[in-house]
């Protein structure tokens, strides 16, 4: 975009101001009023309802309302891009994703902001694996029996997930290649018609965050065959990981963080990320999220965590450009 010369002069004037303004700081003793925690999804949604257990624990450990605030759209870019707007002071936070801090850089390399170099990443919270699933009375038991009975047909096996470009569809296309089994992804608008449609055998099988299918699998209405974590869950001890099948680089996890604005003050980082590592210690928390699916985390420092987003962003670039998928 072209800037006219009264624009130029604003955006001089603008640097000139900037570079003698005092870098924000964390008041003393922050936080001294509510902290916004922002949810760049709509309410109800996976991570609205983890945000809300994290704030109402948070709230006791900061001395101050954490409040969740939505700020759904675009896929999540709105509030994230408004997060990394925010001033650096503490008082606004993200309440982010592997959507919008893993595979959504990836499929959309345009996004308003760096999802590394815009924001301060303070502390992973939880995560949930992706599961292959098949409808309980499929012909399969194992695996190692889906891939023979995929290749026996000699067409590409047409398998679900929560949608074009979502982690589930990513790891179902990694599947296909470390399997060697020709797959056919079939994009549907959520977890839920996708399970609809396995359960009546329109499809062979689904990839997809398994908390999103957890009901299921406990009543014997689904099996799944594998599981990408590294290793067995302990509320799915029967379920076998891919990497105990052959396919050790078959990990991977829809997850939750939080983050700031780049800058965050160090002493509110620090702050932050004791805080969440002690809340995700308590086993109270653990059993409530292990209840949703997912597996509490909050061992890592921000500095690991910050690694681990860059890492996440990189991998599924890779795979997105290796697979050919594209958004939308």
């Amino acid at each position: 975009m072209k800037m006219g010369m009264a624009g130029s002069r604003r955006g001089l004037l603008a640097a000139s101001a900037a570079a003698f303004a005092l870098p924000v700081r964390a008041q003393p003793g922050w936080p001294t009023r509510p902290v916004r925690l922002v949810v760049a999804f709509a309410a109800g949604g996976p991570a609205d309802l983890v945000a809300r257990i994290v704030a109402a624990r948070l709230e006791p450990a900061l001395g101050q309302p954490v409040v969740v605030e939505n700020r759904a759209g675009a896929g999540g870019q709105i509030g994230t891009e408004y997060v990394a707007r925010a001033q650096p002071d503490g008082q606004t936070l993200l309440f982010t994703s592997s959507a919008a801090h893993g595979v959504g850089p990836a499929l959309n390399p345009n996004q308003p902001y760096d999802a590394v170099r815009d924001f301060t990443h303070v502390g992973l919270v939880a995560s949930g694996p992706v599961a292959l699933l098949v409808a309980a009375n499929a012909p399969f038991r194992t695996l190692a029996d889906f891939v023979a009975a995929g290749r026996a047909t000699g067409r590409p096996v047409p398998f679900g997930s929560g949608g074009n470009g979502s982690l589930g569809h990513l790891t179902g296309e990694l599947a296909a290649r470390s399997l060697g089994l020709p797959m056919q992804h079939v994009p549907y608008r959520g977890s839920a018609p996708a399970q609809a449609d396995l359960l009546a055998g329109t499809i062979a099988a689904v990839s997809d965050n398994l908390s999103a299918h957890a009901e299921l699998v406990r009543t014997g209405s689904l099996r799944a065959l594998a599981v990408a974590s590294r290793a067995r869950l302990p509320n799915f001890p029967d379920v076998p990981t891919y990497a105990e099948q052959g396919h050790p680089d078959l990990v991977a996890a829809a997850w939750f963080g939080v983050c700031g604005p780049a800058g965050l003050p160090a002493p509110v980082v620090e702050r932050l990320n004791g805080a969440l590592r002690t809340i995700l210690s308590e086993s109270a928390m653990r059993e409530r999220l292990l209840g949703l699916g997912l597996q509490a985390e909050g061992g890592s420092s921000a500095a690991e965590y910050a690694s681990f987003v860059a890492g996440e962003v990189a991998r599924w670039r890779e795979v997105v450009r290796v697979a050919g998928v594209t958004a939308g």
